[in-house]
């Protein structure tokens, strides 16, 4: 206290660590949702992929090796993996199905897969819609946490340099003061902790 030191500069400390646990806990949330979000989609993703090549297989048994029809089909073309590319492919499958249902029907296509195929663009865009809008969640959440770590790191940076003026007489106190030492760093490093990489989403 006679070096200057306040109690609302040690309340700020204790808030910053209390501020930067929250903004934590918010981001690893955010980055686990967005992970999730990632995986439902990749998940959609297969099942259509999946219902295409069950669509081409029909084809292929209505009309064997007719080489317009197979063409009308996509057959021999690979399925794409994209959200962006799998919808408006989607879309064209629906409309050749829809137009010689009758065949397809009639060489393995059942009625419910038909049904799912016509689904499955709007649960591509919402699946699609859920990912990106986790991911925006996620970098805001990020960039608000490493702000509370900038924010920390530099109210250390200054309560070390008090201390080595408050103390510059009693190395067994100043020493409590020095950065805990990490790998193969020195404990008497002067660099702050740096902030947590971001945890990246497909």
């Amino acid at each position: 206290n006679e070096g200057g030191f306040l109690e609302t500069t040690y309340t700020s400390f204790t808030s910053c660590i209390e501020n930067l646990n929250a903004k934590e806990t918010v981001q690893q949330t955010a980055v686990r949702d967005a992970m999730d979000k990632s995986a439902a989609q990749n998940e959609i993703v297969s099942k259509v992929q999946k219902q295409i090549s069950e669509v081409k297989f029909a084809a292929k048994s209505a009309y064997g090796k007719d080489k317009r029809n197979l063409n009308l089909f996509k057959v021999g073309e690979a399925v794409p993996k994209s959200v962006k590319a799998l919808i408006p492919l989607c879309n064209y499958m629906i409309e050749q199905v829809n137009e010689r249902k009758a065949d397809l029907l009639k060489n393995g296509l059942v009625q419910a897969k038909i049904d799912a195929l016509i689904a499955a663009p709007a649960d591509l865009e919402t699946a699609d819609a859920a990912q990106e809008g986790a991911k925006k969640i996620q970098k805001t959440k990020t960039l608000e946490r490493d702000a509370a770590v900038t924010e920390l790191n530099e109210l250390i940076f200054k309560i070390r340099s008090f201390a080595k003026v408050c103390f510059s007489g009693k190395p067994e106190i100043l020493g409590q003061f020095k950065p805990i030492a990490k790998g193969r760093g020195s404990a008497g490093e002067e660099e702050a902790p740096a902030a947590p990489m971001e945890t990246k989403t497909n």
